[in-house]
């Protein structure tokens, strides 16, 4: 196959999946492991993708995160929304974890009538809105990653194999049949997964744009959590094993 059809072929894949593999591309292009090396160097050199472990990602994809301030503007009814949903699932006196994502901050005013919480989270702004609302809350120290205002590191995952959690809410990049739950942070992804484990309830906070799409790291399995959206795709709502609950407007 000639090298400008091989070329056009990662795009379209890239386009439509947001992540390839490299043996996704040896089917497609029937190419050789050394000629798909080839291509995605190429490419990459041209600023058309990004080549990550095993395959490669669009240049503008998932993997690059965006400022939490422009982030908490974004799908703001939707997340509104589900953080209100969610809220309704917490009951008094229990002990919860949240994320430092924008989804799980939308949380926070609904629970100011819920006594006796005690709210775990990684995220310096979270932690402020959790002041703001006179909720009780336990700030896990770390590295503060600037651009999403989390506190990430070794110290943040070994704090947290320590703490038992009633619930735990989280937010994600994209949601994906084939990948599950990913983000563009692998530290940020180890907390995730850690939290995770660590609760008797898990759920992630989904709004419709994050559907079918991936991120750099799988932080957990779509069967690990319940997936609280304004709206979820078809295929999700046929897997057996997958629980998710839809905002009732």
């Amino acid at each position: 196959m000639l090298t400008e059809l091989r070329e056009r072929n990662i795009l379209r894949l890239l386009r439509e999946k947001q992540v390839i593999k490299v043996d996704e591309i040896m089917h497609a292009n029937q190419s050789s492991i050394s000629t798909v090396r080839r291509d995605l160097k190429k490419l990459e050199a041209e600023g058309k993708l990004v080549r990550v472990h095993g395959g490669a990602q669009l240049e503008n994809g998932l993997q690059t995160e965006t400022d939490f301030q422009v982030k908490s503007k974004m799908n703001l009814l939707e997340k509104n929304e589900i953080g209100r949903q969610a809220a309704e699932l917490v009951q008094s006196g229990e002990i919860i974890f949240l994320d430092a994502g924008t989804s799980t901050a939308t949380i926070i005013p609904y629970l100011a009538e819920s006594e006796g919480l005690l709210v775990v989270t990684n995220g310096l702004t979270i932690a402020g809105l959790l002041s703001d609302f006179d909720i009780n809350a336990y700030l896990v120290g770390g590295q503060l990653k600037n651009k999403t205002r989390a506190l990430i590191g070794s110290e943040v995952t070994d704090r947290i194999r320590t703490f038992q959690f009633d619930r735990c809410f989280m937010g994600t990049n994209g949601v994906s049949q084939e990948l599950g739950f990913t983000t563009p942070d692998i530290q940020e992804a180890q907390i995730k997964s850690e939290v995770i484990k660590r609760s008797r309830n898990a759920y992630v906070l989904a709004d419709s744009s994050k559907f079918n799409k991936t991120s750099f790291v799988r932080f957990a399995e779509l069967q690990d959590a319940t997936i609280i959206a304004d709206h979820c795709p078809e295929w999700l709502k046929a897997e057996e094993n997958i629980y998710y609950m839809e905002v009732q407007k």
